[in-house]
Formats: C-alpha cells, structure tokens, sequence
C-alpha cells in the first residue's frame, strides 16, 4: 500500500509534464510554420533547440533549409558537423542552403560535397559566402551546379566561376554576385544561360577588368544592381546595354576610365549613389560622365540621386544643360543643402517638369561645406521668378533630416546655427510656394 502511495505523486508528475508539452502553444505549432521558424536559425542552433521538446527531437533531420555559418570550434570539428548533418538528413528536398565557409582551400573537396548535396536534393535558394577578397585563392565553383533545373536564386560571395562549355540554369530568377572572378568566359556568357532571369545583382565584380552587361533579345531581366568600390583599375570599362530592365541602380566612386549606359527607355526607376563614407565631388573628368549617365536614364519615372551627381551638374555649360528633360514623376535627393549643390538642385528641379513627388534627404553637414553654406537662403529667393510654371504638377514634399544636423559638434557657433537654419527655411518655404494648395 505504501509503495503504491509513493508511486502516485510520480504518476501525477509525470502526467502533469505531458499535459504542459502537450498544450504547450509553441509545440503545438503546424510544422510548416515550426519549419518557417527553424529557417532563420543556423543548423547548430536549431538542434540545440531539438531537447526542448519531445516532438522537437527528430525535426532537424527534416527541416528545408540549412543554414551554415562560422563557429568557434576547429576547422576539422566544423567539417566534420556539417558532414555529419548532411549525413544524417533525411529530408527529401531543401528549399534553401547558406553555407559561410571562410578560406576553403584545404577542404575544397569537402565543400564541392556540400554543394553537390544541395544540388541532388533540388535546392531552390544556394548561398555561398567565402570570406575575405584579400584571400589568395579564391574558391572556384564546380561545374555540376551549372546544369541545377531546380536553382531559382543564387547567391555567391568571394569565389571564382569558371564557365563550362556549355551550361544553363533553366529555373534561375535571383542572381546575386560580390567579389567574384570570372575565367573562361564573361558576366553574359552567365546571362545567356538563365533564360528566365529577373534579377541581377553584382558587387565588386571584375573590378580590375572591363564589366560589360548587355540584355539579349526577349532578355526577362527587370533589376539590375551595380556597386563597386574605389579599387578598380583606372584603365577599365563599365559598359551597360539594356532595353528591357525596369530598376536600375549604380553605386560606384568612378574609380573607371569609361563609363557607358545605353537603351534603358521602359525604365521605372533609376539610382545613383557615389559608396563614398562622406558623400562629396566627383573629379572634373568625370562630370560630363555624370552627364551622359543621366541622359540615359532620362525616361525613368523615379530618380535617385546622391550629392555627388548634384555637383556634377553645377559644373556643366547651361547650353548642355538646357539639352536635358526628365520624365521623372518623383524625384529623390540626398543633400547637404550646401552653397555648391544649390545650383545642380536647381538644375533637376527646372528639367523635371512632371515631378509629382519630390523626397530630400539632408545628410550630415562638414565643416568645410558648412561654411559655404552663408548665402544659400539667398539664392532660393532669387530662384523664385524662375520656377512660377515649372513645378505646377508638384503635390508632394517630403524633407527627411530637417534641421537634425544642429546638434552636430562642428557646429559650434550661435551665428552658424541662425544661418543654417535661415538657409533651410528659405529653401521650404521656396518649395511650399511651387506646391499646389
């Protein structure tokens, strides 16, 4: 009787711990949604997490998406983890592999293994991130991943792709490239092969050679990204042919020699940006650059422009300039609102006729641009007779940053204060009068 009565609380706590898991709302979640929620873990993490709960135990070996990165722990005890969980997988497809292997070298067959077990799995998303461009060897891709049917997005950091004779990724939409070192073929020879591609991103790629993009006939592309930084070769060429993308975008400090963007007519949207950390003038050489860029582009009905492309125009000859006619709907500014950029804003202002929308961003003032900056409140006055009829489609004005820099340290004087906040004025209230009550 005895042992029956010290056997009951056992029971009862046993009983008590299956009803919690069993009515625990997180456990109980549909496993797609636990699959969802297990995907923005890494592989480590989500069996860590498999201990928590009974149900839990074996999810791991199914989930869709395997995600890799770094750990703390030896190379040869980070091989051996992924080799093991790829071993012990039982799903029957993976939706998404991220693999972050920096250095590879030594375990390059061990990596061409991974891939390839993505590969017969019918991956949809591939990830691969290879670490640092200042590497010597970069790791070259294996040609078996270039004849993927089921690959639909394709993103590859720091490594090398050597073109196969022949090759094609009938199901590719999303590509995304960084520091990546062509061989044996070029950026379109990839394009050709991705029939159904829609988006092409590309950072840091052949920055010592010549880039050339160019759309074939019936080409799906319709995003286009380009950012490069200031250390490509002086001697290259970026060349862009496209009539059919609707979003292009170009981050680049016009490191260069040439710089040639042709056929975007059905354009939507267009950015620029300089990558600089402080956004400022681009060198004389290459403001008529600036100028033939945004010709080009000159159909888009959203415009992105960093200050750098503002400067360049304030030193273009006004009968070039006159030349130029945005179609532009809206039109997006980053400014610092300095004596030298008053005039290219202008500029885009007065060959913008169709501006609806118009965004300024006011970035962070410098020292040497703030002071400047003393007559730019009068030059908004005598702008006024100008622009009666120029801006009479102009509805609406969004100013981000208003007046935020005047707390900056290099601000140190009532009087700069006062002028800087006159100046700001009278450019809104320039702007409140072209505005349509």
């Amino acid at each position: 009787m005895e042992a029956a009565t010290l056997k009951q609380p056992q029971i009862l706590k046993k009983t008590h711990k299956n009803l919690e898991e069993k009515h625990d709302p997180l456990t109980s979640l549909p496993e797609p949604l636990l699959h969802h929620i297990l995907s923005y873990l890494t592989m480590k993490d989500v069996i860590r997490i498999s201990v928590l709960a009974k149900r839990w135990r074996y999810m791991w070996l199914y989930v869709p998406c395997l995600k890799f990165s770094p750990v703390k722990i030896s190379r040869s005890k980070e091989v051996a983890f992924i080799n093991q969980s790829l071993l012990l997988h039982k799903g029957p497809a993976i939706q998404k592999f991220s693999l972050a292997f920096l250095q590879p070298d030594a375990e390059t067959h061990h990596v061409d293994s991974w891939i390839y077990f993505a590969k017969i799995r019918n991956v949809n998303e591939l990830n691969l991130d290879f670490g640092d461009i200042r590497h010597v060897h970069r790791y070259r891709l294996p040609h078996f991943l270039f004849s993927s049917t089921s690959l639909t997005v394709l993103s590859l950091v720091t490594c090398e792709i050597h073109f196969p004779v022949k090759f094609e990724l009938g199901s590719l939409k999303t590509l995304s490239l960084e520091q990546v070192y062509f061989s044996g073929g070029k950026i379109n020879d990839l394009i050709k092969s991705t029939p159904i591609l829609e988006s092409l991103s590309l950072t840091n790629c052949q920055r010592s050679a010549d880039l050339r993009v160019h759309m074939y006939h019936g080409s799906t592309m319709k995003t286009l990204k380009i950012h490069e930084s200031d250390q490509g070769s002086s001697d290259s060429v970026l060349s862009i042919g496209s009539h059919y993308i609707a979003s292009f975008e170009l981050v680049t400090t016009m490191s260069r020699k040439y710089y040639f963007i042709d056929g975007m007519r059905p354009l939507e949207s267009a950015s620029f940006g300089c990558n600089k950390l402080n956004c400022g003038q681009y060198e004389t050489d290459k403001e008529n650059t600036v100028f033939e860029i945004l010709d080009s582009v000159r159909h888009a009905k959203l415009l992105r422009l960093c200050s750098c492309y503002i400067q360049a125009l304030c030193h273009n000859e006004e009968q070039r300039l006159n030349c130029l006619s945005f179609d532009a709907t809206c039109l997006e500014i980053k400014t610092g609102l300095t004596k030298g950029e008053l005039p290219g804003i202008s500029c885009m202002l007065g060959h913008s006729p169709n501006i609806k929308t118009l965004i300024i961003s006011i970035e962070k003032i410098h020292a040497k641009n703030f002071n400047d900056n003393s007559e730019g409140g009068e030059y908004w006055k005598l702008q006024e007779p100008i622009f009666v009829d120029l801006l009479c489609n102009l509805k609406d004005v969004k100013i981000y940053n208003f007046m935020k820099n005047l707390g900056s340290k290099q601000i140190s004087t009532i009087e700069y204060v006062l002028v800087h906040v006159q100046n700001d004025m009278n450019f809104l209230r320039f702007l409140l009068k072209r505005t349509p009550r």
